[in-house]
């Protein structure tokens, strides 16, 4: 009976007892979507359709992998302060959260790249209280959410020059495609529990649910680079653009559900004495089949600056599930954001002064997202800001980013959380230069 009067529990309400330091909306869907980027693209709003950096693997858009200089490695991590706060009262949390590895190689001559990395997709790391009456019984019940783990995903991808023409003072176009083909994994734990005053005739109860999702993914790019204004001779600054297009493919992906229902009661000195499991289902199989999801920016550059704008939409509404058991949590929505952002680097010259160098960046991003609270949709606004450093004087591309992101989702109202956050970026990118010896063929006379 105690079960059953936990699973009829109503939706929990994120404006009580919110507590630990991760967000409270990982509790639906598939959790908080992370969006990982490279730091650089991080800094600049999350900028990713139509952008190329020789230092950086843009893996939001493949068909930029040949544009890499060298071989290039990153990793970054963010250092996340966020407040979260209803009508009545707030609280505070801290959290790091690694932003991926991967590894990027060019190779046929620039008409080439390969993608590799691990990059995180969603978490979820949540810990919501409340208490409230049991539905036809003035008894008064705590009942407890939690929620750990989240989605990853290794990725494999290609980049390929269908096109391109230079003449000696670099005008001309290119043109390149790309896919990531990726392996989506990890599991989702959450676990319900309601404990009853004693002497009430409930044994207190808990629900333990466990998704493990396991199959491979894919994406598309596509990139088209041409002037805007040519240079007439070598003193001359030339004006060029860039459109980007990407697709996430829809696919069907596989999950394996276990649920377990127990009861248990409490001794004298406080401790939980196992009663009896009042139900339990291992290792159901079902599917997702994942949405379309489109992306479409543009960016204009020269050699010391980049000015760009994106959009991406996916269409989450349309999730479809093989059976309710395997639904997410909550109610998913379309999103869709707009993005701009920039970048600016005094000089462009690999030898120049290492404070000519530097590469300032800055960005906005405003988002509906996939995830409907209560019948609201959430929505995010964010800024972030950085430069990337190089780190050594004049011999190497390779560089330390450092910059912050200030963001905002959801509301006050309704019974919801606003989430206001500060995330300190960090992220390293090595790419041997000409007088370094990584990845060279060395030559004995």
């Amino acid at each position: 009976m105690a079960a059953i009067l936990l699973l009829l529990v109503p939706a929990r309400s994120m404006a009580q007892g919110q507590q630990g330091s991760g967000s409270p909306y990982s509790a639906y869907g598939f959790g908080e979507l992370t969006g990982s980027l490279p730091m650089a693209q991080t800094m600049m709003g999350g900028l990713g359709a139509a952008v190329i950096d020789p230092a950086s693997m843009v893996h939001a858009n493949p068909a930029s992998y040949p544009t890499l200089y060298r071989t290039t490695f990153e990793m970054g991590l963010g250092v996340r302060n966020s407040q979260l706060a209803s009508s009545t009262s707030s609280r505070i949390g801290r959290n790091t959260d690694l932003y991926g590895l991967s590894l990027g190689i060019p190779f046929g001559n620039g008409r080439w790249g390969l993608g590799i990395a691990v990059l995180p997709v969603s978490k979820v790391n949540y810990l919501l209280t409340e208490t409230s009456g049991i539905p036809g019984n003035s008894t008064l019940a705590t009942f407890t959410y939690s929620g750990d783990g989240g989605l990853d995903q290794a990725l494999l991808g290609a980049g390929y020059v269908v096109s391109q023409k230079r003449d000696s003072l670099a005008n001309g176009h290119r043109l390149s495609i790309g896919a990531n083909f990726g392996y989506l994994f990890g599991r989702i734990e959450s676990s319900r529990t309601a404990v009853f005053p004693s002497g009430q005739g409930f044994y207190a109860t808990s629900v333990l649910s466990t998704m493990v999702i396991r199959d491979p993914t894919a994406d598309l790019g596509l990139q088209y680079q041409g002037d805007l204004r040519k240079r007439r001779n070598k003193s001359d600054r030339g004006l060029y653009f860039l459109a980007g297009l990407t697709a996430e493919m829809p696919m069907s992906i596989r999950t394996r559900r276990t649920e377990v229902v127990n009861t248990y009661g409490f001794s004298g000195s406080g401790l939980e004495v196992p009663l009896d499991t009042a139900y339990f289902a291992g290792n159901e199989r079902g599917n997702w089949t994942l949405p379309l999801g489109l992306g479409a920016g543009i960016t204009v550059f020269n050699d010391n600056w980049t000015v760009g704008v994106e959009y991406r939409q996916r269409s989450w509404s349309e999730l479809k599930v093989s059976d309710t058991r395997f639904a997410p949590s909550g109610e998913l929505a379309n999103s869709n954001a707009i993005i701009a952002g920039a970048s600016y680097v005094p000089s462009n010259e690999v030898l120049g002064s290492l404070w000519k160098r530097i590469i300032y960046r800055a960005g906005i991003r405003s988002e509906n997202e996939y995830l409907k609270v209560g019948g609201t949709q959430l929505q995010g606004r964010t800024a972030s800001f950085g430069m990337s450093v190089p780190l050594m004087a004049g011999t190497t591309r390779s560089r330390f980013n450092i910059g912050c992101e200030l963001g905002e989702r959801g509301t006050q109202s309704d019974g919801l959380l606003r989430e206001r956050y500060a995330t300190l970026l960090l992220g390293v990118s090595i790419t041997p230069d000409l007088r370094e010896g990584w990845f060279r063929k060395r030559r004995i006379d």
